[in-house]
């Protein structure tokens, strides 16, 4: 077996209480104690090289662990052996030019079974010079600093808020209401975790939320202020609304009257109309996405799978069964009508109390909405007008080339008889009073789970953030600058 240079592990075994430990790559009877000066000179260098060729590394490995203990039962007993398989013949390389990189308080991972014992550079104190090597490595100054710079960032932003309490759990972590010690303002504020976010492939979607809200700028949609990250988490924060969410109200009312049910549609297709001008599709409008504010008016929230307008796109299928136009069900491709079928099956639930397909799953729902067309029968709703009742059957339709709003887009919405002489221009500008007034803020009020609830942190993926390369998927998520802290 030939070397260029190696480190021998059996230096100062009394002062650091230590097993003495069989180094896989020499041959037992060339384990004898280096001298200091031999040491450091080892260390000096630039970089240090260990290469194992072909042939010698696999007549190790056709050695067995009982001929390993043979041989060790002949060794003084000082020297105790430790089998290792060498799975394949490697290279590695360590760059040793940035002394800081072993300071005892960075012991990295590099790899699943790669990690650097060298803990002081130091002749008279080496701890466990090398251990476990099985994956190429080079070592980087830019790894050795990544933890403190997201150290520096979390203090910075995060510890720039009080965290009041929990006001929405969703798929990725929770839903803060959080206040600015500096001006004392109020924001939602989304904790996400990375480690959900990697187990569930999303990161494009967190991502693409992000690039959205920077653009988007409206008063009948929730606004992002800024966004941040640290380590383990995604931060994003939103206007603060004390209303709670249509869900909340329906759960609490059951249904509404038609001016209500009017006024909430109005607020809905002003957002809707300004989000599309950007060739935006929401893709997931639910109640649970709609949130008040104090004064009775509706947002739109949430545009983690919202997506640009192009012509195919039949294979991006994702929503909220139940609310789903059955276009993308049924893997067609489709355009803004999809958020238009999601008003028409909230009108629904607002008029009846429930939606109008329903099953346990996503196939049951499908199967339901195949399976017949549900429309709403004036005569058993009295109390709502026709044109109500006709604008949701409409807007239910399955065919969406039969559909409201499939050849002019939001426009026939607005120009419906169900809006005939409804002032458009003071529902934009706030002057109306809203026929839906919600209580007063709630700190009992039951958080709404927006999305998926599940809560399982999944261990490998928490491992897989110490790495630099994963860290890099979520580079430009950070949206708050030294000038701009809230």
């Amino acid at each position: 077996m030939q070397y260029k240079s190696f480190i021998d592990p059996y230096l100062n075994r009394q002062i650091n209480n230590q097993k003495p430990y069989l180094n896989p790559f020499r041959s037992p009877s060339f384990h004898q104690p280096i001298s200091n000066s031999l040491l450091c000179q080892s260390i000096s260098e630039q970089k240090l090289k260990l290469s194992v060729d072909q042939e010698s590394q696999t007549k190790l490995n056709n050695v067995g662990q009982s001929q390993w203990e043979k041989i060790g039962s002949k060794l003084p007993k000082r020297v105790q052996l430790q089998y290792r398989e060498i799975i394949k013949p490697k290279q590695f390389e360590i760059n040793l030019s940035q002394p800081r990189i072993h300071s005892p308080n960075l012991n990295q991972r590099f790899n699943r079974s790669f990690y650097m014992g060298l803990q002081e550079i130091n002749s008279s104190s080496i701890k466990r010079p090398l251990l476990n090597l099985t994956s190429t490595v080079i070592m980087d100054s830019t790894q050795a600093t990544s933890e403190l710079q997201t150290q520096k960032i979390q203090q910075k932003f995060r510890h720039n808020f009080i965290f009041h309490y929990i006001i929405g759990i969703g798929g990725f972590g929770n839903v803060w209401k959080v206040e600015s010690k500096k001006t004392r303002m109020i924001y939602a504020m989304k904790e996400l975790k990375k480690s959900k976010i990697l187990a569930k492939k999303s990161v494009k979607s967190v991502m693409n939320e992000k690039q959205l809200l920077q653009k988007l700028k409206n008063p009948f949609i929730i606004n992002m202020v800024g966004s941040f990250q640290d380590k383990d988490h995604l931060y994003l924060i939103l206007d603060y609304l004390s209303g709670g969410d249509l869900r909340y109200h329906i759960l609490l009312n059951k249904t509404f009257r038609e001016e209500q049910i009017k006024f909430f549609v109005a607020c809905m297709i002003l957002g809707l109309e300004y989000i599309n001008s950007y060739q935006v599709i929401h893709r997931d409008l639910k109640p649970e996405n709609l949130v008040l504010d104090c004064k009775g008016y509706l947002k739109i929230t949430d545009f983690g799978i919202a997506r640009y307008y192009k012509n195919e796109n039949s294979n991006e299928t994702s929503g909220t069964p139940g609310y789903m136009a059955p276009e993308i069900i049924l893997k067609q491709n489709y355009n803004y009508c999809v958020d238009y079928y999601a008003i028409g099956v909230i009108c629904y639930e607002m008029i009846t109390g429930k939606r109008p397909y329903l099953g346990r799953t996503k196939k049951e729902i499908r199967d339901e909405m195949l399976g017949k067309q549900i429309q709403l029968n004036f005569k058993e709703h009295l109390q709502y007008s026709f044109n109500l009742i006709e604008f949701t059957n409409k807007l239910l339709i399955r065919k969406q080339q039969n559909r409201l709003g499939y050849q002019n887009g939001i426009k026939e919405l607005k120009n419906h008889k169900l809006f005939q002489q409804f002032q458009w221009d003071k529902l934009l500008n706030k002057t109306m009073i809203a026929p839906y007034q919600p209580k007063q803020e709630d700190k009992t009020r039951p958080c709404q789970k927006t999305s998926d609830s599940q809560q399982t942190i999944f261990n490998e993926q928490l491992k897989q953030l110490k790495f630099k390369e994963i860290q890099m998927l979520f580079d430009g998520y950070t949206y708050l600058t030294e000038d701009k802290i809230i």
